[in-house]
């Protein structure tokens, strides 16, 4: 199957639809991997891990409810999904996550 999400009629595998795809490089990958290179953010694995989740979410909601995707979405939804999970985190932490998502 073609990549619904960029649509240059390359066929979709897990690598591609992370890592190749021009939809997914501009909603995280050069992104994220800058912000790690100039800081030391908190739980980056999680932040990848969710950064893709949502992409994944975003495509299957594309394929099987007909909606459509944009960054713009994807952006809202990786922020709060990001805010959520940082409940998790020890309050020394929250600042520098909510100050880098709020800059994206």
């Amino acid at each position: 199957m073609d990549c619904v999400m960029c649509l240059v009629h390359a066929e979709e595998d897990i690598e591609h639809l992370f890592f190749h795809c021009s939809f997914a490089r501009r909603c995280w990958h050069d992104r994220i991997l800058h912000a790690r290179s100039v800081s030391r953010l908190p739980f980056f694995m999680e932040i990848c891990i969710i950064a893709m989740w949502e992409l994944w979410k975003l495509r299957n909601r594309k394929i099987f409810d007909g909606q459509a995707a944009s960054f713009g979405l994807w952006l809202l939804r990786f922020k709060e999904e990001i805010r959520l999970q940082s409940l998790r985190l020890k309050e020394a932490l929250k600042p520098a996550i909510s100050s880098w998502v709020d800059s994206l």
